[in-house]
């Protein structure tokens, strides 16, 4: 009996094996890439389950977002807008949508995307963030600091946020609050090199050349090349 059941089990075993693999399969392959950051991989394996399943949403939203991390703006952006031709009304398609935006330097464009974002989900944090990014860069400073308050109160422990809101209040020379803020960046990412140059700054303008002169030690050896400039000229580096 023992035997035969072993013929049975290795028998469902080939017949599993032989038995054609769908479009699930190749979405959680792709998924199971992303997760390791082989976006490469993620697109092909989204690729594959397209093939299957041509009228999916999901799926042209799942390999938009991989395309655009390997800065495929252009054929990511063709993925989200098909997602959206299929099934209008994901929050993530929209803030995707607009980071291609962004990233093409069209604030304005980017900005009505994640109006939309928010309007479907009004508690995302990464929207809020993008969008006080946004526009800060169209010199809407007030606007972006209310935005990233915003991701802040949804989001607490968002270092990326706390460095953006810093940078706004750098840029209307509201030393002390920027200063606070990149403390809080770099005590929830302590990779955060763009933060410790402009601390370093900071410190600097405030007359503290030490801390000033640590903080871009810091940051050129997590590879922002122009702290080495600073160390020259201020700290004998």
């Amino acid at each position: 009996m023992r035997l035969y059941l072993n013929i049975i089990f290795f028998a469902l075993l080939l017949t599993t094996a032989c038995l054609p693999k769908g479009a699930k399969y190749y979405a959680k392959s792709g998924l199971s890439l992303a997760e390791r950051e082989n976006y490469e991989g993620a697109i092909a394996e989204y690729t594959k389950a397209l093939e299957k399943k041509p009228d999916d949403p999901e799926l042209y939203k799942l390999r938009g977002i991989a395309r655009y991390e390997t800065k495929d703006f252009s054929g990511a952006s063709e993925d989200l807008n098909q997602s959206l031709v299929l099934k209008d009304g994901d929050p993530e398609v929209y803030k995707y949508r607009g980071d291609i935006k962004t990233q093409q330097k069209d604030f304005k464009g980017a900005i009505t995307d994640y109006n939309k974002a928010l309007t479907l989900n009004a508690e995302y944090a990464n929207a809020y963030n993008n969008r006080g990014y946004s526009r800060a860069k169209l010199k809407d400073i007030t606007g972006a600091i209310t935005d990233y308050n915003k991701a802040l109160m949804l989001k607490p422990d968002y270092a990326v946020a706390y460095q953006n809101r810093a940078n706004a209040f750098f840029r209307t020379k509201s030393f002390q609050e920027a200063l606070a803020d990149y403390n809080k960046a770099i005590e929830y990412n302590p990779d955060l090199a763009e933060a410790y140059y402009n601390r370093g700054i900071i410190h600097r303008t405030l007359k503290e050349n030490e801390a000033a002169c640590q903080d871009w030690t810091m940051a050129r050896d997590k590879g922002i090349s122009n702290a080495e400039n600073f160390l020259k000229k201020y700290c004998n580096k």
